[in-house]
């Protein structure tokens, strides 16, 4: 409200809270690793790993990142050349692209995605969820089917 000189309402001060979107413009190429909190969109190209405990990366059309993602919530229609790391939920819509393993609690994919790497299904605390072979999965439904 004008008149108000208080520094929470002052995007300046320093105070920032989980809600802060940060734009990676359209031509802005971003070199080094990235931290955050909040949200960050990207529309340009970052070489780099991203990571954040519990923030959301967005790729749109035409991005890329070269290097790999760790975040809470990571939604791609770009390119990245890594491996992604998705601690609460993975969205790989129709553009997207990745090269490198995929790692996640839950994952949503529309056609057209691609992954070329392995898929690990992982548990929110970030551990990897033991995978089964195909003789261990028949023994446990059997186990179930005689229950």
């Amino acid at each position: 409200m004008w008149g108000k000189n208080s520094s929470e309402d002052n995007p300046l001060s320093g105070n920032r809270n989980d809600d802060t979107i940060t734009l990676i413009a359209a031509g802005t190429e971003v070199e080094g690793d990235i931290r955050f909190r909040g949200i960050v969109h990207v529309e340009g190209k970052i070489k780099g790993n991203v990571s954040s405990n519990d923030g959301k990366l967005q790729l749109i059309a035409g991005s890329s990142v070269d290097g790999n993602i760790q975040a809470a919530h990571v939604v791609i229609n770009g390119r990245v050349m890594g491996d992604v790391y998705a601690t609460e939920k993975l969205e790989l819509s129709a553009k997207a692209h990745v090269e490198g393993n995929v790692y996640y609690d839950v994952m949503e994919m529309v056609a057209g995605a691609a992954i070329n790497g392995k898929m690990e299904h992982m548990h929110k605390s970030g551990e990897l969820l033991p995978s089964h072979t195909v003789e261990e999965k028949e023994t446990d439904i059997k186990q179930l089917e005689s229950a």
